[in-house]
């Protein structure tokens, strides 16, 4: 006997065949005209079969156009893997099954083809004791993370359990029992949901070779992975990477890709897919009927397909958080309190999703959680897979069927792909040359409808002389605006200041502010005009007292597109199966008509996307720590998607130009 790397080649895609699965809702403790019980000590055999759910690789392998085969060996390994067996009720019954490599052979696999990758056949032994409900119900955990709580849990809590692997640490893949909605045999019921595979006790043998025979009725178990896999493609060279010497006056900008990988992506997983709904009041329903699945999803039928043991959506854990950020500080005001190390509702991350940063990108990690698959590096092009955790998101939340979706920033809510970069910087037509050793830049006003640009050592002068606010007195009662450079500075506002405003301010922007340390004294103090006062003189001087309420009011004065050390960001909403639709010049989507399962990213499905060309000006990142929080004010890629989903199930491929 020997380890077996050939299971599974399908990430989305069911075996095609023959029973559904069991559902978790209005369970029975009794099943019409079957043995039930046994009244003592006995071993029961079942002849299983387990089918993959579709892989990834060549469409060559496969005759289904939907479904592409594995071609990854880690993908397809087989360590270890665990049957739990159920009664009626979904109560675990008998003893769970446990195989090891060693006990998995070469020789038990199979290849299939369409929807299904591999297939393992072999007997399984389904010891019980007397009193013990015989088994109505089996699931199969492969390369499971902590298999004690599957054993352990009835079908009514198996669909709450929580992962964050998915992906071993060494390397393998954890997979389940494919849920879906279909027709359960034990039960009689009818368009349910199916978790776990129906057991008629016509297949359960009372010796092994009864099992083995030729007409004895197996077992199909069909399986997916947890994972889903993005693959973002883009290459190198000017004429994919074209250097922008349109949008800013006196530069050319060249894009310099660093990394990618998928963000606004769930922390957690569930374990078994699950399926929800978001009510009136945002209250989860947790128990969808296929009516009112069907209802949601406008009677389209592509999201479930019980002939091949599959559906092609699901629920993550942040679809019933249904909150999302506005801005980077709505994450930054509260986890950076404590180094986004923070355990307290005043210091924790705030959201079930994550967003992460350029540090964080670069790093494969988030500070004080677990480590992360590292993203994807530039080398001289990026073609490499990142396998990521299912995040999906309810059609309200971006905005569906409103006229204006005012709660949300709907790109916040979609899992997308971001690709971080900097800058490099050529002067033209004689302009500044670009300081050595310092990327910083800065977009401020515009001239004949081009950005103008700025370093760290003229933008201060450039803002400065829009301004206002600050006033010195030149004679008694006589004020003008103060227009030295000393004494400001350029930032993004900070919360206090924001506060006083009652106003968000997105991550990239910055304002001309006063610096307190360096308030002016004596006679040569500085003044702002107080509208409040409603008695005195109106014109205040300036101290450390009040200079927050002065920089609240400089935000007027405008703002600047801050591009620390030279870095920024392309942001791009990852479609499903739902069919976004776009605006008629496809540069953004038309979020009111994008119906639900437009965007998302859903286990054992491939996303494939295909960067055709970057020429527009990349979303700034002040620096390095700001969270990647797409703009709800500005859109700055084109988007020509077709959406790919593979045997891991095909989800056409997006082709897209930044």
């Amino acid at each position: 006997m020997k380890k077996s790397n050939l299971l599974f080649s399908a990430v989305m895609a069911l075996a095609m065949g023959s029973l559904a699965s069991c559902s978790s809702d209005d369970l029975v403790t009794e099943v019409q005209g079957q043995e039930t019980t046994v009244d003592h000590d006995q071993v029961r055999y079942l002849n299983v079969t387990i089918a993959s759910a579709g892989g990834v690789g060549t469409r060559a392998e496969t005759t289904d156009n939907d479904f592409l085969q594995g071609d990854e060996p880690k993908e397809n390994f087989i360590e270890n893997m665990t049957f739990v067996f159920y009664d009626a009720a979904g109560v675990p019954t008998g003893q769970a099954y446990d195989l090891s490599s060693s006990d998995i052979a070469d020789e038990d696999f199979e290849s299939s083809t369409g929807s299904v990758g591999k297939i393992w056949k072999s007997i399984i032994p389904v010891s019980l004791v007397q009193g013990q409900n015989l088994p109505s119900y089996v699931m199969c955990f492969i390369n499971p993370v902590g298999s004690a709580e599957f054993k352990s849990k009835p079908l009514s809590e198996i669909e709450g359990i929580i992962r964050q692997e998915v992906v071993r640490g060494n390397g393998n893949f954890p997979m389940t029992n494919s849920v879906y909605y279909g027709d359960n045999p034990i039960t009689g019921e009818t368009k349910v949901r199916m978790i776990a595979t129906p057991v008629n006790t016509g297949q359960l043998y009372t010796s092994e070779e009864a099992a083995k025979a030729d007409g004895a009725q197996a077992i199909d178990i069909y399986v997916e992975r947890y994972a889903a896999r993005v693959t973002l493609n883009l290459a190198s060279g000017t004429d994919v990477i074209v250097p922008n010497a349109t949008d800013v006056n006196g530069y050319t900008l060249t894009f310099v890709p660093e990394f990618w990988r998928p963000n606004a992506i769930d922390q957690n997983i569930f374990a078994v897919k699950r399926y929800g709904l978001l009510g009136d009041g945002n209250i989860p329903n947790y128990n969808p009927t296929f009516a009112e699945l069907q209802a949601n999803f406008k009677n389209k039928t592509w999201w479930n397909e019980p002939e091949k043991s599959r559906s092609y959506w699901a629920c993550s854990p942040s679809y019933y958080d249904n909150e999302y950020p506005k801005v980077s500080d709505d994450i930054t005001d509260i986890a950076a309190k404590n180094d986004y190390t923070g355990t307290t509702d005043e210091d924790k991350y705030p959201y079930t999703l994550h967003y992460f940063n350029y540090n964080q990108i670069e790093a494969g990690k988030v500070e004080g959680g677990s480590p992360l698959q590292g993203s994807v590096k530039w080398e001289n092009g990026f073609s490499k897979t990142f396998y990521a955790r299912e995040t999906t998101t309810a059609a309200k939340a971006w905005g569906w069927e409103n006229t204006e979706n005012t709660a949300y920033n709907p790109l916040a809510s979609i899992a997308s792909a971001v690709i971080v970069g900097h800058y490099e910087l050529e002067a033209t037509g004689g302009s500044a040359a670009v300081p050595e050793g310092d990327k910083t830049f800065y977009l401020y006003g515009k001239t004949e409808g081009k950005w103008n640009l700025y370093f760290e050592s003229s933008i201060v002068g450039a803002m400065v002389k829009q301004q206002s606010v600050v006033l010195k007195r030149t004679a008694p009662n006589t004020y003008e605006a103060y227009r030295e450079e000393d004494g400001f500075i350029v930032e993004h506002p900070s919360k206090s200041v924001r506060d006083i405003k009652n106003t968000t301010v997105a991550g990239r922007l910055v304002a001309l502010q006063l610096d307190p340390l360096a308030l002016p004294s004596g006679d040569n103090g500085l003044f702002y005009y107080d509208v409040t006062r409603e008695e005195g003189d109106r014109y205040v001087k300036i101290t450390a007292e009040n200079v927050e309420i002065v920089n609240s009011n400089l935000l007027s004065t405008g703002y600047a597109s801050k591009y620390g050390d030279g870095i920024g960001y392309f942001n791009i909403p990852i479609e499903h199966l739902g069919g976004a639709v776009k605006t008629e010049d496809g540069k953004s989507y038309n979020f009111a008509q994008c119906p639900p399962g437009s965007f998302g990213i859903v286990r054992n499905h491939a996303y494939t996307i295909n960067v055709n060309k970057i020429s527009g000006l990349a979303t700034p990142l002040r620096d390095k720590m700001q969270p990647i929080v797409p703009p709800v004010d500005e859109v700055s890629y084109y988007i020509s998607a077709r959406l790919n989903i593979l045997n891991w199930r095909i989800v056409p491929t997006q082709d897209v130009e930044l």
